[in-house]
């Protein structure tokens, strides 16, 4: 039952971090015993611990491009394996009060783009005219 406490404890820290910032309210449902950032420093030199919350991140954002197809976050702007560590790393390090969700959040924010406007049809070109006959001597 330990985990079910600690999983409801991380979705009440989540709220609260949310609750501060203007926009409506996200409920994240987060599988990890412990999404701190002090648990994700914990994790440091343990691979398969930081591949569980690649994993988790990769969901994440499945997730948000599903739920919102016209930000999306394309496919291979996304960073993998160490460039992903590092970037939970330094989010950490600003902010050892946050959770990896709230990281995961920004870096979706950051990566997030507008989907293309649909191009407009190119306009039909006039014919050309005909020249004016010359009239005859």
């Amino acid at each position: 039952m330990k985990s079910i406490a600690t999983i409801a404890a991380l979705l009440l820290a989540a709220a609260a971090a949310m609750a501060a910032e203007p926009a409506p309210p996200i409920n994240i449902i987060f599988s990890a015993d412990n999404a701190s950032c002090a648990a994700w420093t914990k994790s440091a030199g343990n691979k398969l611990i930081r591949q569980q919350y690649e994993m988790w991140a990769r969901g994440f954002v499945s997730g948000h491009n599903y739920a919102n197809p016209a930000q999306q976050v394309k496919v291979g702007a996304f960073p993998g394996g160490d460039d992903l560590y590092k970037y939970f790393d330094q989010y950490c390090r600003d902010n050892p009060q946050h959770t990896v969700v709230a990281a995961a959040i920004q870096l979706v924010e950051q990566l997030a783009a507008p989907a293309p406007a649909a191009k407009p049809a190119p306009a039909r070109k006039q014919p050309a005219k005909a020249p004016a006959s010359v009239p005859a001597k």
